[in-house]
């Protein structure tokens, strides 16, 4: 290279920081160049030519002739084709924003220099297509890239799109007859919109701290989007990027339709890899290399998934703003009193009974009181949301619809009506029995439970093995009754111990154990699965939970009548049976992030985070002389 630039009279008299410049300048630019060639020059070596844009770029950026610069390009095109990775340096960038713009370069001329996103390939890779050549028809979109070092960038983003078989070719994927089908391998950058929405609070650190959209204001310079990050784009990035990785480790390619709302365009990718985790479970079930006992621990987690007003309903709710899901819509003009089935009066949520109308009014005035201000107070500090200004958001929204806890009303004799509250009890294990929800005492005071607002599934439930390995995990709807608790572990449409490879456990550990043993022993014929099973209460629990009178606990459900769980020693405990309230604890650094998630989504997020802890339990059980993915015979 250098010899054939010292023997051209026009360019021996470049320095090495002009060449360089122009090889690094070129190298970025070369899908550029290859759009403009024609369709029978090849796209695997460089042109003979460079577009007049790209000719004038060089020209002045570099400081030379505009007439020397095909011998330059002749010179340098192989060095610019064999490099590849090119990051410019803040001066390389400079020269962009000054000469690059006015040669549709860089649309922003004030901005360090735009980045051009091209598909990987500039060839039809559909098998069935008969077009020969590199595709040249193109189209030119203005995008926003968010990254961690440079902030929000300005940038392009190229479409390059098929005759023969009518694809279009973008950076992530390509599109045909409708279906969005991405490529392999998880690329650099990822596409997470088509257009912007209105800003919220769960991107607003990066907007902060690494945006610099202060300094830039994208919008005012002409460019078609601001830089401000929105909470919807951080989720689309993270529900592609980890069904990305999913199909890359299955060995498959993504395909979702490309028409449509992009808050609905994942749901069925994500939906089938839920319910691919219910057939299978989160980790392998199989007896544990390290120990002859096969124990896991259960335990629940009250989080709260929005959910159908009408009991032991599952059916999803169409958005979060709603009441009831589509099959029971019709109920929104019934009176909300449990048990009232009169319509509402107009612009109310009750119907004209007095008392009704009442306990509407007591509820909707809590948003008034300083009382509910210390609710606030407390509900911020317990779920810990990102900031003050979420807290406030999120309450302006949902003020007069959710109350936390436990809510009921009481009419006295005399028409009078009063509202008792009390702070969710938590997820506990309770039996079977339904109280009914409007009585009347022999006082002649009458008592309503009312549903105004949202209501939500009752816990998320975790089983657990001792390393920390969690098993599986399921949403109880109405209440952690035991017999809910035996339903999700051994029966049921997918049964946690009934999955391909799985193995029945020998010990069952839960906080209310007695309950659910009597269950077993009353009714053997639909228990007959936990006949065999050991099934105590969790070491805490059983010490300070349970009572020493209560005589069935004492003799079925005591640890130390089971010597298996005892260490060698016979005084030490082997196992960690808090281990699934242990877990319970991480598991609830998640509550404020899925709170506002419709289940799909919610069981997306929670089984990777799950599936994440996982991978990293087992590493660490590797690096500490375990190996929990070794098994014995059975």
């Amino acid at each position: 290279m250098f010899s054939a630039l010292r023997r051209d009279a026009d360019l021996e008299d470049l320095s090495f920081t002009q060449i360089s410049t122009a090889i690094r300048l070129l190298s970025i630019l070369k899908d550029d160049i290859l759009l403009c060639q024609p369709h029978y020059i090849p796209t695997d070596a460089a042109p003979s030519h460079l577009p007049p844009s790209i000719h004038t770029f060089v020209s002045e950026a570099v400081g030379i002739l505009y007439d020397h610069v095909p011998k330059l390009w002749s010179c340098l095109k192989g060095d610019v084709w064999a490099l590849s990775g090119t990051k410019l340096s803040p001066a390389e960038q400079e020269l962009f924003r000054v000469y690059g713009w006015r040669q549709g370069l860089t649309f922003i001329y004030f901005y360090s220099a735009a980045l051009t996103l091209y598909p990987p390939t500039h060839h039809c890779s559909n098998p069935d297509c008969s077009a020969e050549g590199p595709l040249k028809k193109a189209e030119l979109r203005e995008i926003i890239i968010y990254t961690q070092g440079e902030g929000a960038v300005p940038a392009h983003a190229v479409h390059l799109y098929c005759r023969g078989c009518k694809t279009n070719y973008h950076h992530n994927y390509s599109v045909q007859g409708g279906i969005r089908q991405y490529y392999g391998d998880t690329p650099q950058y990822i596409q997470i919109g088509e257009h912007q929405t209105s800003a919220t609070n769960c991107a607003r650190i990066y907007d902060m701290a690494l945006s610099e959209q202060q300094e830039r204001d994208f919008k005012e310079g002409g460019w078609q989007f601001g830089c401000t990050l929105t909470t919807e784009n951080v989720w689309d990035a993270f529900v592609i990027l980890i069904l990305l990785d999913y199909h890359d480790r299955c060995g498959t390619q993504l395909q979702v339709p490309h028409d449509g709302e992009q808050k609905t365009r994942f749901e069925a990718a994500m939906r089938a890899r839920n319910l691919e985790v219910i057939k299978e479970g989160h980790a392998c079930l199989q007896r544990p290399r390290w120990h002859d006992m096969y124990l896991v621990i259960g335990d629940g987690l009250s989080m709260g998934c929005r959910r159908c007003q009408v009991s032991h309903c599952t059916t999803e709710l169409a958005s979060n703003r709603h009441h009831f899901c589509p099959v029971h819509k019709d109920l929104n003009d019934v009176c909300s009193i449990v048990g009232c089935d009169t319509r509402i009066v107009p612009g109310k949520k009750s119907c004209a009974d007095p008392a009704h109308q009442k306990v509407e009014g007591l509820h909707f005035q809590r948003g008034k009181g300083v009382f509910t201000l210390r609710e606030r107070l407390q509900k911020h500090r317990q779920l810990h949301p990102h900031d003050q200004a979420t807290a406030l958001e999120e309450d302006e929204a949902n003020k007069g619809l959710d109350y936390e806890g436990q809510e009921w009303f009481v009419e006295d004799g005399d028409g009078n009506v009063a509202v008792h509250r009390q702070i969710h009890p938590g997820s506990i294990g309770v039996d079977d029995s339904a109280l009914c929800e409007a009585v009347k005492s022999d006082t002649g005071n009458r008592k309503y439970k009312a549903l105004f607002g949202g209501v939500r599934t009752h816990n998320e439930q975790v089983l657990v093995r001792p390393c920390g390995v969690i098993c599986s995990r399921a949403t109880f709807y109405n209440a952690e009754v035991v017999s809910n608790r035996e339903f999700a572990a051994a029966t049921g449409s997918h049964p946690t111990f009934l999955v391909p490879r799985a193995i029945k456990p020998e010990h069952f550990v839960y906080n209310t154990n007695c309950d659910a043993r009597q269950q077993v022993l009353a009714h053997p014929e639909h228990w007959a699965w936990f006949l065999d099973v050991g099934m105590t209460v969790d070491v805490f629990h059983f010490l300070n939970k349970h009572q020493i009178t209560h005589l069935f606990c004492q003799e079925h459900c005591n640890p130390a009548k089971f010597p298996e769980l005892m260490g060698p020693d016979g005084k030490t405990w082997f196992f960690n049976t808090s281990i699934a309230e242990q877990t319970n604890i991480w598991l609830g650094g998640f509550h404020s992030m899925c709170r506002e998630m419709l289940p799909v989504k919610e069981n997306f997020f929670l089984d990777e985070m799950i599936r994440l802890r996982n991978d990293m339990t087992v590493a660490k059980l590797a690096a500490d002389g375990f190996n929990p993915r070794e098994r014995t015979a059975v």
